[in-house]
């Protein structure tokens, strides 16, 4: 059995990022196919997703399936294969909304100093 996770995706996915991101830094053995270039790929992950065409679509070793899970779904499931998720792969996972986060605090300190001028 391959004890890598199959990652199913195309380069348009915001979601595939902060997957593969969270997956290396984990040092979790990973093959990413983008179903854009590999036809009988895209019908795998149809066949997992109903039909649809929902990326990422990641498949386990043990042949369990997650559709676009969010990073607290794939952390609790590495963790349940035995992978250890760091803070730093946490927080790669979630760097869309620690951008956020950030550019908010800029904007309001930049409001602030603006405003006390």
């Amino acid at each position: 059995m391959n004890d890598a996770i199959i990652v199913y995706g195309h380069p348009t996915c915001p979601l595939i990022g902060p997957i593969k991101g969270l997956l290396t830094q984990s040092k979790v053995k990973f093959e990413y196919i983008d179903i854009h270039q590999d036809s009988v790929a895209a019908a795998r992950v149809r066949e997992i997703n109903n039909g649809n065409a929902s990326v990422p679509t990641l498949v386990f070793p043990d042949g369990s399936t997650l559709t676009e899970p969010t990073v607290r779904e794939l952390k609790s499931k590495l963790e349940s294969l035995g992978h250890k998720v760091s803070l730093v792969a946490w927080l790669i996972g979630y760097r869309r909304l620690i951008f956020f986060i950030v550019l908010g605090v800029l904007i309001a300190v930049v409001i602030f100093l603006v405003n006390s001028l």
